[in-house]
């Protein structure tokens, strides 16, 4: 397989830093977060992702917009100043790391900003949403350890 030009500026610790959390949320089942006022089954956002995997690995949580639209984001940024979306907004697949500096068009897209309003009406529900999908984060990387039968 050929290697994308930026691993150049992707250590291994942060490549993986990257592959865990992969491994992680592919493992993990949708949470149960209850029902909205239409009956709908509530969806599992971006936000809550995020903040559920900080709580648990070396990375930071950002919020802010992404691209040029109205859509609030949120993803995750290693030590090293790379952006792993673990829930990438309106596509298939993911999570993905992105070099977003210099030249990268990337770094045009994820736009830091502070959301906190948005999330304050979301509130006490966001709360008790994002504590339930840090226990399945909690779940998936634990099935991730090694583990060892003596």
């Amino acid at each position: 397989m050929m290697t994308p030009f930026v691993m150049r500026d992707v250590s291994k610790d942060d490549f993986a830093l990257f592959r865990r959390i992969r491994r992680a949320v592919r493992r993990m089942p949708d949470p149960d977060l209850g029902r909205d006022e239409c009956g709908r089954p509530v969806a599992v956002s971006c936000h809550m992702v995020c903040r559920a995997l900080a709580a648990h690995l070396p990375v930071s949580c950002r919020d802010g917009y992404f691209g040029e639209g109205s859509a609030t984001h949120s993803w995750l940024r290693t030590d090293a100043g790379l952006i792993v979306d673990p829930y990438p907004w309106a596509m298939v697949g993911g999570p993905v790391m992105v070099y977003a500096e210099g030249l990268s068009p990337w770094r045009t897209l994820y736009r830091e900003t502070d959301i906190s309003g948005h999330l304050n009406r979301l509130r006490p529900a966001f709360d008790r949403h994002v504590a339930v999908v840090t226990d399945a984060v909690r779940a998936a990387l634990k099935a991730d350890e090694p583990r060892y039968d003596f």
